[in-house]
């Protein structure tokens, strides 16, 4: 009798550590959806960031070609200036 009354209590031991295992399982598969709907944010923001890191630089290419233009322009005006 002692042998079955030590098999229930482990029985009873095991069945609150599925349900604890459980709970927990679901905590992270929530917390898992969280962090991948945050992971793609943060993937599309980052998207985002570089194409207007492409655009500046096309941007500051474009204004480093109109100033060098300047220069040369100024530059040939004073030599015929001289």
């Amino acid at each position: 009798m002692n042998v079955l009354k030590l098999l229930e209590e482990k029985l009873v031991c095991l069945a609150e550590l599925v349900k604890e295992l459980k709970t927990e399982n679901a905590k992270l598969a929530e917390e898992n959806a969280q962090l991948s709907a945050e992971l793609i944010m943060l993937q599309n923001s980052l998207k985002d960031d570089c194409k207007r890191i492409d655009e500046l630089k096309q941007e500051k290419e474009l204004t480093r070609l109109v100033v060098d233009d300047l220069i040369k322009s100024i530059d040939s005006l004073v030599e015929n200036q001289s």
